[in-house]
């Protein structure tokens, strides 16, 4: 069934694969290594989620989170961005940020999971952005790039007000483009698609 305008939802690892193998470099760091690599190293037991972003029906950008136990307390879990890849035609437009922004709000909202920690490898000058409007340290200057947010007790609050403030901002933007693009307004810039390119009516 088509769904029209933006729609974040889980995807399966076919549909991840398939548009990671198409779409996963980068002209700024080259390659971009997912989890679901062959040969990608093993990075101990967790639970991965993976979620696309889609524009009507076009996949235009996916994300894959791992969930590990805290090593300090079992009943405690820790969230990581293992990946985040977008369409080439369609980067520089905040895509990546909300898809991501949803998947922490999604995952760090769920208290059965009781996450207390988010970090990610900030290896792409556009994640250390992204990372940083929400509140996560900036990567160290020596050592392995990672940024991280601890979101234990009242920060838990903060940190998905400010998920959630950014996506409604940002989902209200991409519905009012798609409204222009289904009436064929001239005011029209789908985000789903290419610059310059108009929809197939």
């Amino acid at each position: 069934m088509s769904q029209q305008g933006p729609n974040i939802r889980e995807i399966s690892e076919q549909e991840f694969r398939e548009f990671a193998n198409r779409y996963a470099t980068s002209p700024e760091i080259g390659p971009i290594a997912t989890s679901l690599d062959g040969g990608a190293a093993k990075d101990g037991d967790f639970e991965r989620t993976l979620v696309g972003l889609w524009g009507c029906d076009t996949l235009c950008a996916v994300a894959c989170f791992h969930m590990y136990q805290s090593a300090m307390d079992k009943a405690r879990k820790v969230l990581k961005l293992d990946s985040v890849v977008v369409a080439p035609p369609l980067r520089r437009r905040g895509l990546a940020g909300i898809l991501v922004t949803r998947g922490f709000a999604d995952l760090a909202a769920d208290g059965i999971r009781n996450i207390v920690r988010i970090y990610a490898h900030s290896v792409h000058p556009a994640t250390v952005l992204l990372l940083r409007r929400l509140g996560f340290n900036d990567p160290q200057v020596v050592g392995a790039p990672i940024s991280d947010l601890s979101i234990e007790d009242g920060d838990r609050e903060v940190f998905l007000q400010a998920c959630e403030s950014q996506i409604r901002d940002q989902m209200d933007r991409m519905r009012l483009q798609c409204e222009f693009c289904r009436k064929g307004d001239k005011r029209a810039r789908p985000w789903c698609l290419p610059r310059g390119e108009t929809p197939k009516r």
